[in-house]
């Protein structure tokens, strides 16, 4: 399209430049042959105003001196019906009368083209004198239109016509063969410039000869030549490069000097939350960030810095940040951003994990400790005393040894190391066994079961079900004061299997609730404490849960009670 393109605009410039110089010629010829016919035809009329002027004159002599007698005679030399032949006496030519009369008055025969001030007609207009023993006794004065003039123009109107056609057939062959003759070779070289641009690099242009357009084809093999080498580097280094950063799990931005974005990873996409595309300067949407590469771009800064929580929607991100080299001052900058969060998450896990069984251990170990040494200091003489405090420090060890084994089994879970034995089990059968076994420690609360009709089976691990149930039954004994209510129940709800423990206990604050299935988090410590809780049932029982693929949720308001469900793939009958 293109290529036509170019052609037909040097088709149709050449074609308009002649048919402009055409019509050039063609008025200028018809100007002057329009005024070559009335210089001719002003001729004609003014010989024939002479001649009847020498016509009367012959009467005049003869002793005829009546104006309208003479004009009467002047008529009989009318050649045209369009013509008009007056006789006028010099008394009757006013002041004002038009400048052919004045001059035929003198003496001096004229001639003039002007509009008729009767019809605004033009015509041309002719006077001569009547003259008689040297003075001027009447003038005849003719007048005829100028339509005569364009009548004989009209007629080699379609004479020009036909000429200026044949310039324009003539212009177009030979337009159309010029053009034919520039257009090729640059079609060519768009050819050839567009399979190099789809990767075919292996063309080159036919030589032409010496003229501009043969040294445009060589200087193009030329080029061609180069660009291939060239590519040909350039492919290798980013076939490096594009390796390298996408293997790099960190985020890579580098921006030019004002700012704009012209290289960025996958990693760094992701981190950013960017659409496919390449981004602008607007699409580093983190201001601290784009002030970091903005520094290094403007003063060459290297900065290393840990990027606000605010401004990376919570995630702790790290960057650091180098000027690229250019002429002379920065071309550039250069960021490197890495995802700390989990780090940092695991960083303060286990510091909490530390300080937290450092906590938990040291309560029964300094309750052991000082019941031993006061049983050392003399109190094993007293048996009764002795045996109370060996109970004590036997309830102790036992606490600890929970301890260690709920640790391990949150560290297992956690690590996805727990291999679980899975089975057919029926619903029913581990909630009412897990009930009945809690019942013993419910007291003078009321623990209720209310079994769902039917018989429901899930594949699940039966040791670990247990031990869900007996956590959730015990952490809502522990809160559910004497005469309190505790309900469990089971339903099938969406091809799920749902359990729910309730009570109707102190309930939980709702600033404790996205908390509660944390490791070693407790809503009231000191009752924890004294119910022997070591703050990692619940984080047991959530990593259980999930392990075989379901949920777990808590809703509860303060004085309104807890309920506790979890729900399991029900298994396919």
């Amino acid at each position: 399209m293109k290529t036509r393109s170019v052609r037909a605009r040097l088709v149709s410039s050449y074609i308009l430049l002649v048919s402009l110089c055409l019509v050039l010629v063609a008025t200028f010829v018809t100007w002057r042959l329009q005024r070559q016919y009335m210089t001719t035809y002003g001729s004609v009329v003014l010989t024939q105003s002479r001649i009847i002027s020498r016509m009367l004159e012959q009467y005049v002599a003869e002793g005829e001196r009546d104006v309208a007698r003479l004009e009467r005679l002047a008529q009989e030399f009318r050649w045209r019906p369009d013509l008009t032949i007056t006789v006028r006496s010099p008394a009757a030519v006013a002041g004002d009368a038009p400048p052919e009369l004045v001059a035929a008055l003198r003496g001096e025969p004229a001639q003039v083209v002007r509009d008729d001030a009767a019809t605004g007609e033009q015509r041309v207009f002719a006077a001569a004198p009547v003259a008689a023993g040297g003075q001027t006794v009447a003038v005849v004065h003719l007048s005829v239109p100028t339509g005569w003039v364009w009548v004989q123009l009209r007629r080699m109107l379609p004479q020009l016509g036909i000429a200026l056609f044949i310039g324009l057939v003539a212009a177009w062959l030979v337009g159309g063969r010029l053009a034919r003759s520039l257009v090729e070779p640059i079609d060519e070289l768009t050819r050839i410039a567009a399979r190099m641009s789809a990767g075919d690099l292996a063309q080159s242009v036919r030589p032409r000869g010496p003229d501009e357009i043969g040294r445009l084809g060589e200087m193009f093999n030329q080029m061609a030549d180069r660009l291939r080498a060239t590519i040909t580097t350039v492919t290798a280094e980013q076939t490096k490069l594009a390796a390298v950063m996408a293997a790099m799990v960190d985020g890579v931005i580098a921006t030019d000097r004002s700012g704009r974005v012209m290289l960025a990873n996958r990693a760094a996409t992701e981190l950013l939350g960017w659409a496919p595309g390449a981004p602008g300067r607007d699409g580093i949407g983190w201001p601290r960030l784009r002030a970091v590469l903005d520094d290094a771009a403007a003063y060459g800064r290297v900065t290393a810095e840990e990027l606000p929580p605010s401004e990376t929607a919570d995630r702790l991100v790290e960057v650091h940040c180098a000027p690229l080299p250019g002429d002379g001052r920065p071309g550039g900058a250069v960021a490197v951003l890495r995802d700390v969060t989990e780090l940092r998450r695991l960083e303060r896990a286990r510091r909490e994990l530390t300080a937290n069984v450092s906590h938990e251990l040291r309560t029964p170990l300094t309750s052991i400790k000082g019941f031993a040494e006061t049983l050392l200091a003399g109190a094993m003489r007293d048996e009764r005393t002795c045996r109370h405090f060996l109970e004590i420090i036997d309830q102790e060890a036992n606490r600890l040894v929970k301890l260690v084994d709920d640790l391990l089994d949150l560290s297992r879970l956690e690590s996805k190391r727990l291999s679980l034995e899975l089975g057919q089990v029926r619903v029913g059968d581990v909630v009412a066994e897990a009930v009945t076994k809690m019942r013993q420690l419910a007291g003078g609360r009321a623990l209720e079961l209310h079994p769902a009709p039917g018989d429901v089976t899930v594949l699940a691990d039966r040791d670990r079900l247990a031990q869900v149930m007996t956590n959730l039954l015990d952490n809502a004994i522990k809160f559910t004061p004497d005469g309190g209510r505790i309900a469990v129940g089971w339903r099938t709800l969406n091809g799920e299997v749902e359990v729910t423990v309730a009570d109707d206990g102190p309930g939980i604050a709702p600033a404790d609730l996205p908390h509660i299935f944390e490791r070693f988090y407790k809503t009231d410590r000191s009752r924890a404490a004294a119910a022997g809780g070591t703050g990692l049932g619940l984080a047991i029982t959530k990593h259980i849960v999930e392990a075989h693929g379901g949920r777990i949720r808590v809703a509860s308001a303060p004085g309104q009670g807890t309920t506790f469900a979890f729900t399991l793939p029900r298994d396919a009958d």
